[in-house]
C-alpha cells in the first residue's frame, strides 16, 4: 500500500512485542519486522505458488485497464513524491524468495534501493502498492478497490500460513530484514 497525508496510529502485538504499525507520516513508528516468520514463509515452496496466484491475477486485472506509467519511477523517490509505501509479511517473504542474492540495505528512506536509472529491479518480486499505484489520472478511481481486494487475499495468506499480519513500511522492513541477512 502506498500512502500520503495522516494515517491512524495502530500497533499490532504478536507474542508482546510490536511487529507493525502505521502512523502519520511525520511519526513513523519503527517497529519489529517478523524476521523468523518471513523466513520460514520465504523457504516455503506452497507458500510460494499461493502468492505467485494472487499476484498473477492482480497483474492480469491491472493489464485489462492499460494504466499508463506516465511518471517513469518518480513515485520510487519517497520523499520527492510525497508518499511511503507499506507492506505486509507476506509481501516481504515472497520479495526475499525471489532476491538473488543479498538483500539491498537501504541507504535512506528517500527511494526505493531496487529502482536503479528510474527502473525496478526486483519488478517481478515487487510488492502489491508498487503494482497497483499508477499517477496517472485515469487509473485513481480504480486503485483503492483492486488495494482492498488484494489486501484481503493477502491476509488470507497470513492466516493460512500462519504469519502475523500487520503493516510495515517499505524502508524499515529491509533495513532490518538486510541487517540479520535472510
Amino acid at each position: 500500500m502506498v500512502t500520503g497525508g495522516r494515517g491512524s496510529r495502530r500497533a499490532i502485538k504478536v507474542q508482546g512485542s510490536v511487529v507493525g504499525a502505521v502512523s502519520d507520516r511525520d511519526h513513523l513508528i519503527p517497529v519489529e519486522v517478523p524476521t523468523n516468520e518471513i523466513r520460514r514463509a520465504a523457504r516455503d515452496p506452497e507458500f510460494l505458488s499461493a502468492v505467485e496466484s494472487v499476484y498473477a491475477d492482480l497483474d492480469a486485472r491491472i493489464a485489462t485497464r492499460r494504466p499508463l506509467c506516465i511518471n517513469r519511477g518518480a513515485c520510487c523517490q519517497f520523499e520527492a513524491f510525497g508518499h511511503r509505501l507499506f507492506v505486509t509479511p507476506v509481501e516481504l517473504a515472497y520479495f526475499i524468495a525471489k532476491s538473488e542474492g543479498p538483500l539491498r540495505a537501504p541507504t535512506s528512506a528517500a527511494a526505493c534501493p531496487y529502482q536503479v536509472s528510474g527502473l525496478c529491479t526486483m519488478r517481478a518480486a515487487r510488492p502489491t502498492g508498487c503494482r497497483i499505484f499508477f499517477c496517472d489520472v485515469a487509473a485513481q478511481h480504480w486503485q483503492p478497490d483492486e488495494t482492498e481486494q488484494t489486501l484481503a487475499q493477502i491476509r488470507a495468506l497470513h492466516s493460512r500460513f500462519d504469519l502475523p499480519y500487520a503493516y510495515v513500511e517499505w524502508i524499515e522492513a529491509l533495513r532490518q530484514l538486510s541487517s540479520g541477512e535472510v
